[in-house]
């Protein structure tokens, strides 16, 4: 009894138990260069320019530079840990929206395609201008990488 006495006590003077409203801030990470949002898994995560120190996949979700009109390529972990920002990747299913989110513009996608290659450090994708291209390990097929590949919605 005195053990859950003294941890009331603690509770008490720490905050915990008061009637405070935390204001959660609306504030947006300037620093990102734009979101990926996918409804379906309720994901919304921010990513940085090609250039960006922070644009690593050991750090965030990292935008890929590709040479193709309008194409988005990015990559993140999944598996285990607070890395893993990919992990729910596997739920998405073809015909999930996909949503590119930049300073001025939203761009909507539909999943046309979802494959897997054997994991080698690199993935095939079609030469098509106006496609996000989504990458990770694939946690249930192991040795393989999961893409997803969507286009544009017009």
């Amino acid at each position: 009894m005195k053990k859950i006495f003294v941890i009331i006590i603690f509770l008490l003077l720490s905050g915990c138990g008061k009637n405070e409203i935390i204001k959660v801030s609306d504030e947006v990470n300037n620093d990102y260069y734009g979101y990926l949002i996918i409804p379906n898994i309720s994901m919304n995560l921010g990513f940085y320019y090609y250039d960006d120190d922070k644009n690593n996949v050991n750090q965030n979700v990292t935008l890929i530079k590709s040479n193709i009109e309008n194409t988005y390529i990015l990559a993140a972990h999944s598996g285990h840990g607070y890395l893993a920002y990919f992990n729910d990747l596997r739920y998405l299913k073809v015909d999930d929206e996909i949503i590119l989110k930049f300073k001025n513009q939203e761009n909507h996608y539909r999943i046309k395609r979802i494959r897997n290659e054997i994991k080698d450090g690199s993935i095939n994708i079609l030469n098509e201008k106006n496609q996000v291209i989504l990458t990770t390990c694939n946690q249930v097929k192991k040795g393989y990488q999961l893409i997803i590949e969507a286009s544009l919605v017009k």
